[in-house]
């Protein structure tokens, strides 16, 4: 080996000695601290300090710096262990509620709190070995003067927050309440000193904000407010009884102010706010049985306007209490009692609140408890009516023009139906007296039946309408309107009968006359018949019959037909006058009843002149008669007068003989034709 080689390990080992010495200088200062540690571990132990002596055993456990007597200190840490665990749970509580108090975290806090309760409970009990020694933990984390510091500056965080509250009316969060009522009470003097403290505060803020609440008409938020702020004490154990005498005190003034200004829906809306909140809270409040008594007088007062006619005040009140109880039955009735007392309820508002300005109304007709008609100022006709259900169903009709000046409005008795109304209505017209409207209510609409201007309108048993110089068809005359589907349309004119004597049939031509006759005798199509001086021709649908029969004849008198005089024909008259006289006819041939009836005629002539035949004859040439023309009836009268004709005076005469059973005979006697006038039969029986 050489010099240099030598030397060069000879360095590197004194390098390596130098290295290794701190090491060993660490080493042997690791073991003489465990040795230290278990000697004083020991002391303290076989001292009965046990909390200083776990803490040396710990640290020997952990110095490795050598193996010596481990199974010593095993042995005491187990035996000490209950410390071990002491100790550590109330490190824990105390780095708890200290970073509670620094991140103002209350329920952190409050944890911590129940957590040192919890270990209190467990450790000092006269069982516990350790008990002493847990004081003095305690006494070391410095609990209760840390936990009294920390609550405390929670207790004035929340005091501020109160503050805060009420002076921004604002009530959202109110937390505040039930945080205070969690801090231990005795960490600030006794538990009632606390607690005396807690309700001052509490009440100046409750009833501060109560009043506010109430003053800004939050009414049913205030006695919410107040149901859960007492609910809130109470699962706190603590009775609040200042909120219900505020909330009694505040309601009993608003609801004296609702009755003084007559505010009675606010007054009822008040009562019933309240008794939700009293009913449990306080039910012995003399307000409930204001407000009670208050609503039963409301109740008498409705009740009364209702049965005195004034329907909208008792429905104002009914509404008002509404507030209070259920008044919809009695609302119902109010209504129900005024629309039958003014049936135009029913029907929808007029536009400009006009009014109707003609009604009609009934009850119990037409499937109908109560209906209406009604027309507006347009002249717009509505219909209303109100079933069994009390179900309403309204219709309209416009056929009226809005220029139209309605003077009545009815309802026609016999145009209507058991189910089905016809509303009729006159209007003023400038062509006649009257525009007559009739309008049938349908299931589901208005028709209109008929709109006619005339002078008169009624309505005949058939059906049928006689309209009296209508406009258009039928004008100057009665005209008929029949119903024809769903309206009425001109059916013709009315004819009038007038009822004749069977001698005066030619002075009506044309006309419709009814008359009584002796049938003389009868054939196919006709029947010769007379009267009590006249013999007539009946002609048309006339059933046989036999002689000497007495029929009434409703016609038209036509025209005059030649009728032929021979024995038979004065033998059938004289048979019928000698059966209508009861004997002869006085015993006269034809040769006197050929006098009698010159005589008659002389007597005529000289008594009355040529006058009253001449004026017959100018009544007929006044009235055309069909099928002859007027020179034919005046040549004829013409006749009579000269004496023309043997006997053709239209087979009258005014004989004295034996009365007028003679004056027929006579006037025949001695003739051998004869002029009668011919009606022509409408009826016959």
């Amino acid at each position: 080996m050489t010099v240099r080689r030598w030397f060069t390990l000879h360095y590197l080992l004194m390098l390596l000695c130098l290295l290794t010495m701190p090491l060993l200088v660490h080493k042997g200062i690791g073991i003489f601290q465990k040795l230290a540690a278990i000697q004083t571990a020991e002391r303290l132990y076989h001292g009965k300090q046990l909390i200083e002596a776990e803490d040396w055993y710990r640290k020997a456990r952990i110095n490795r710096s050598i193996r010596y007597k481990e199974e010593l200190i095993s042995s005491r840490l187990e035996e000490l262990a209950p410390i071990s665990s002491m100790k550590e749970d109330l490190a824990n509580i105390s780095e708890q509620a200290s970073r509670a108090d620094s991140k103002r975290d209350f329920e952190l806090l409050m944890d911590a709190y129940t957590k040192l309760q919890q270990a209190q409970s467990r450790y000092l009990t006269p069982e516990e070995p350790y008990s002493d020694y847990y004081r003095q933990l305690s006494e070391h984390y410095r609990f209760p003067q840390n936990f009294t510091g920390y609550f405390r500056s929670f207790k004035t965080m929340f005091l501020e927050q109160m503050d805060q509250n009420l002076t921004a009316s604002s009530y959202e969060d109110e937390s505040f309440r039930r945080n205070l009522l969690r801090i231990p009470g005795g960490l600030f003097g006794t538990e009632q000193e606390w607690l005396d403290e807690l309700i001052t505060a509490f009440r100046r803020y409750d009833e501060t904000k109560l009043t506010r609440m109430a003053a800004e008409g939050l009414v049913e938020p205030m006695l919410s407010d107040a149901t859960a702020m007492l609910a809130e004490y109470k699962s706190n154990n603590l009775e609040a009884p200042w909120i219900i005498s505020e909330a009694d005190s505040l309601i009993e003034a608003l609801l004296k102010n609702d009755w003084d200004n007559d505010d009675y829906a606010a007054f009822a809306m008040h009562a019933r706010q309240f008794t939700t909140f009293a009913s449990s809270a306080y039910p012995e409040s003399k307000v409930l049985s204001l407000a009670k008594s208050r609503m039963e007088e409301l109740m008498l007062r409705a009740g009364k306007n209702a049965a005195n006619g004034d329907y909208q005040e008792a429905i104002d009140l009914y509404t008002a209490i509404g507030h209070y109880q259920d008044t919809q039955a009695e609302i119902r009735a109010a209504e129900l009692a005024w629309t039958l007392a003014e049936p135009a309820r029913m029907l929808p508002s007029p536009a400009g609140g006009s009014g109707y300005a003609h009604i009609v109304s009934g009850r119990d007709r037409f499937g109908a408890k109560l209906y209406v008609a009604a027309t507006d100022q347009n002249n717009k006709l509505y219909f209303g009516r109100m079933n069994a259900e009390e179900s309403v169903q309204i219709l309209s009709n416009q056929d009226l023009a809005p220029q139209e000046q309605i003077r009545t409005i009815a309802v026609d008795r016999d145009l209507s139906t058991d189910t089905i109304p016809v509303i009729v209505i006159e209007a003023a017209s400038e062509a006649r007296n009257a525009r007559y409207a009739a309008f049938e209510v349908r299931e589901s609409s208005i028709a209109l039946l008929y709109s006619i201007e005339g002078d008169s309108l009624t309505v005949q048993p058939d059906g049928t309408l006689l309209v009296v110089n209508p406009v258009g068809e039928g004008e100057g005359q009665t005209a008929i309107f029949a119903r024809s589907g769903g309206i009425y349309q001109f059916a013709g004119v009315k004819q009038d009968i007038l009822d004749i004597s069977a001698d005066s049939v030619s002075q009506y031509p044309n006309s419709l006359v009814r008359f009584t006759c002796t049938v003389i005798r009868s054939g196919a199509g006709e029947a010769l018949c007379m009267g009590s001086n006249s013999l007539i021709l009946l002609s048309g649908d006339i059933p046989p019959s036999a002689e000497a029969v007495n029929v009434t004849v409703t016609g038209r008198f036509k025209q005059y037909a030649e009728q032929t005089v021979d024995e038979q024909l004065i033998g059938q008259i004289a048979a019928v006058l000698n059966g209508a006289t009861g004997g002869p006819t006085g015993g006269q041939d034809k040769g006197q009843i050929e006098e009698q009836v010159e005589d008659q005629v002389n007597r005529e002539s000289e008594g009355s002149g040529n006058g009253q035949i001449e004026s017959q004859a100018e009544e007929q040439h006044d009235g055309p008669v069909d099928g002859q023309a007027d020179g034919q009836i005046a040549r004829q009268a013409a006749e009579q007068v000269d004496g023309k004709g043997a006997g053709r005076i239209e087979g009258q005469a005014a004989g004295t003989g034996e009365g007028a059973s003679n004056g027929l005979l006579q006037s025949l006697a001695g003739a051998n034709q004869i002029s009668v006038p011919v009606v022509e039969v409408e009826t016959i029986r």
